[in-house]
């Protein structure tokens, strides 16, 4: 069995989705990239970006839509609620929190693989942001 435990790095990922989509509709991979160096200078290797998504599409947190990344709108709903509770204060424990109740299973994995990510060309996402921003 793989490791499907949330990383800092999966948190950093969706953190840049949330300000890059300011939590409506959907963006393109390079604004969600350079969301991630402009807030905190965080340069994700590709590596790091697939093994992101792929979690988070697996968990139902993120949706991939016309080739933008968007959050699940359920996910979004708990998310806003807890920010409303907790106050707005940039905390990071608060995604991870979310993102723990949320499941992965080798099953929604392999959906994830098969399905959203299969079509979508994360590859070729990269790559044009590393030419233009690298």
């Amino acid at each position: 069995m793989k490791n499907y435990n949330w990383q800092e790095t999966d948190i950093q990922f969706l953190e840049a989705i949330l300000l890059a989509t300011g939590g409506e509709g959907g963006a393109p991979l390079q604004e969600v990239l350079l969301m991630a160096d402009a807030a905190d200078g965080t340069v994700f290797e590709m590596k790091e970006v697939e093994e992101a998504l792929l979690k988070l599409v697996a968990a139902k947190v993120v949706t991939i839509n016309k080739n933008k990344l968007g959050l699940n709108p359920d996910f979004l709903q708990q998310y806003e609620a807890l920010t409303i509770q907790e106050g707005l204060s940039e905390d990071d424990d608060l995604l991870m929190n979310l993102l723990q109740k949320q499941t992965i299973t080798e099953e929604t994995i392999k959906a994830a693989k098969e399905g959203e990510l299969k079509k979508y060309k994360l590859k070729n996402y990269y790559q044009q942001y590393q030419e233009q921003f690298g």
